[in-house]
């Protein structure tokens, strides 16, 4: 089986919607260097993922209207780029995806407490925005995160809540002690998705180094499919200490994994976004393209439809 089996298999299963690849394009072009991409080369960059013409437009105006992409028009032509907020909102999430998943108590942590100073919805936003800065929920009203993290919300005063800049023993010690607070962690859902992202991603991985394995498109395709499936999987993972995790938990071979495909495949997916960027991509009539559609990715088009 090559590489096209395993990266259509990853399509197919995955099902990736096309607004979250539509921010994931736009910020590998601007990793190398693309930071507008005239409406022809969005579409021709969205192509090989199975998306018509149409569709993409509409995605990228619906992300234009929630101030994620901002389109100029220049004639008869629209350029297309991610907002100054969006741009840094996706570049903070991937530096957080390159941080190793593995945290243990020989680190020093960052942790906040939820006093009672603040009403129970004003708590439950504070939480969402550090859940999504990638601290952890060690007990119901604490959460933490290694204090190497330097980027994003710091200050718990800024929530309301009460700061802490303890030691992993220190830590360590007060996950032991009853009052601490009982939590029930879901750990299936995410032990699942990383053994899924293993099984999908890995032959890929294996055929890194290969002569030939991958065309340009392909791996530019893969670069933004394994951000896509990692960080998926970052987002269900509860990143606690690996003191408290299984000792089977697959988080940092999954990381491993989404390295070595994200950076082996970086000199090609540059050629193809540059190829398809820095051409003369004129707009063209909706509805008409001039690269075939695979049978099968065609038929996949109407379940993006909504994405």
């Amino acid at each position: 089986m090559n590489s096209e089996f395993y990266i259509d298999a990853v399509l197919r299963q995955a099902k990736p919607r096309l607004s979250t690849l539509l921010k994931l394009m736009f910020s590998e072009a601007q990793v190398f260097g693309q930071q507008t991409q005239w409406l022809g080369s969005v579409i021709a960059l969205l192509e090989p993922l199975g998306f018509q013409e149409r569709t993409v437009r509409t995605a990228l105006f619906r992300l234009a209207e929630h101030k994620v992409i901002k389109i100029e028009r220049h004639g008869r032509r629209s350029l297309c780029m991610l907002t100054p907020q969006a741009a840094a909102s996706i570049q903070s999430t991937r530096q957080r995806l390159n941080i190793p998943a593995g945290r243990g108590f020989a680190e020093d942590w960052t942790m906040l407490v939820n006093s009672g100073g603040i009403s129970a919805t004003s708590y439950a936003g504070a939480r969402k925005q550090l859940l999504d800065l990638d601290y952890c929920v060690l007990a119901p009203n604490v959460l933490a995160r290694p204090a190497s993290y330097t980027r994003g919300v710091q200050a718990g005063e800024d929530h309301g809540l009460a700061l802490f800049e303890v030691s992993g023993a220190q830590l360590a010690a007060a996950v032991r002690q009853p009052l601490f607070g009982k939590m029930d962690w879901d750990l299936e859902t995410p032990a699942a998705m990383y053994a899924q992202f293993k099984q999908r991603f890995e032959p890929l991985r294996q055929m890194l180094g290969k002569r030939g394995a991958f065309t340009d498109v392909q791996a530019y395709m893969l670069r933004l499919l394994v951000s896509h499936g990692y960080q998926h999987c970052r987002r269900a993972d509860p990143l606690l200490p690996q003191e408290l995790l299984p000792r089977d938990w697959m988080a940092m071979e999954a990381y491993q994994t989404y390295v070595a495909l994200y950076a082996g495949c970086a000199t090609q997916a540059r050629r193809h976004i540059l190829k398809i960027t820095e051409a003369p991509a004129l707009e063209q009539p909706a509805g008409i393209s001039n690269t075939p559609v695979r049978r099968h990715v065609a038929r996949r088009t109407s379940v993006y439809m909504t994405a």
